[in-house]
């Protein structure tokens, strides 16, 4: 119930079930269910933007691995494969991205060793958005067409959604016929069969449009992650869909832009997305640039290349700098 409550997009409802069946296992000193709960609770946390209460669970889950690491407990991919990949998603939020690789990776081993296809689909699909979020272009694209063709060839109709990130980073590498179409079929997919594990291929589909310079329909991709965000009660990805709005309205030259890196910004910080506050800061930086501020422009941008020198976070870093160098 726990886990169907989240693909339903009903969060609060998720975490009922997932403490209820939490205080049954310990109740009862089963381990297995402990740890599913526990899992599980991780998961709804991350959904709804609470990244150090899911830090908590699947760092919990996993230090009550012990002899269970290649088990599934009765559900459709191992254990020990979602509690990485859990962590890998919440540290790339929080920009420890070292961290997040590490974690990744191993999912992809366990994947690999257990010689499970689910198991390693969902491996492949979070390491591979681990590098799209660090900006790590090849390394991304790589890992998520090796995620895509292992999905369509053992036809785990689940990931069949997953196009968008893969679109996402053929968009950034100038690749955008091929983006266009694989954020398509993962809107058209979304529509025919949702799971709200987050605000939907909305948000990839408008960063996407606005990557290739299509304004008008990145712009109507990102209003519709907004609302679905702030329907399901998904802070973090409301606070990148409001981001990713400001984007829009600097590139097209609307006058709300700062207003939407500001709420954007007020999400994101007490919640530590670090790598979203550096991108809240590129956009504001670039605003300023266009409007003349160019002291305003420079400390936005000064802080975003900082931060995105620390995470190791490449291709924003070298938007950063390239729109220093252009203010002198």
């Amino acid at each position: 119930m726990a886990i169907t409550c989240v693909i339903a997009g009903d969060y609060d409802a998720a975490v009922g079930f997932g403490q209820e069946a939490l205080a049954i296992a310990r109740t009862r000193g089963d381990r297995s269910i402990e740890r599913l709960a526990t899992t599980f609770l991780g998961r709804t946390h991350f959904v709804r933007g609470e990244f150090s209460d899911a830090v908590t669970f699947f760092e919990r889950s996993l230090a009550l691995e012990g002899d269970l690491r290649s088990e599934r407990i009765g559900t459709g991919a191992n254990q020990a494969a979602i509690s990485r990949g859990g962590l890998a998603e919440t540290f790339s939020e929080l920009g420890r991205f070292d961290a997040a690789i590490e974690h990744a990776e191993a999912a992809v081993r366990i994947g690999e060793e257990t010689d499970h296809p689910y198991t390693l689909s969902f491996a492949l699909f979070t390491l591979g958005l681990t590098h799209l979020h660090r900006g790590h272009l090849p390394h991304a694209t790589r890992v998520l067409e090796r995620f895509l063709d292992h999905s369509h060839l053992w036809q785990i109709r689940a990931f069949y959604r997953s196009t968008a990130p893969l679109g996402t980073a053929y968009a950034l590498a100038g690749r955008a016929d091929e983006a266009l179409r694989l954020v398509a079929g993962a809107v058209e997919e979304f529509h025919r069969r949702p799971i709200y594990f987050r605000a939907g291929p909305y948000f990839r589909a408008g960063m996407t449009c606005l990557a290739v310079g299509r304004i008008d329909e990145a712009s109507g991709h990102a209003r519709e992650a907004l609302a679905l965000a702030r329907r399901l009660g998904a802070r973090g990805s409301e606070a990148h869909a409001l981001c990713l709005n400001g984007d829009i309205a600097v590139a097209a030259g609307a006058k709300d832009a700062e207003v939407l890196y500001r709420q954007a910004l007020a999400l994101a910080e007490p919640r530590g997305m670090r790598p979203l506050v550096a991108q809240c800061h590129l956009g504001l930086g670039k605003m300023h640039h266009r409007m003349g501020n160019a002291g305003q422009a420079q400390e936005h941008l000064t802080i975003a290349t900082a931060m995105y020198r620390e995470m190791g976070i490449a291709y924003w870093l070298e938007q950063a700098e390239g729109e220093l160098r252009q203010l002198g």
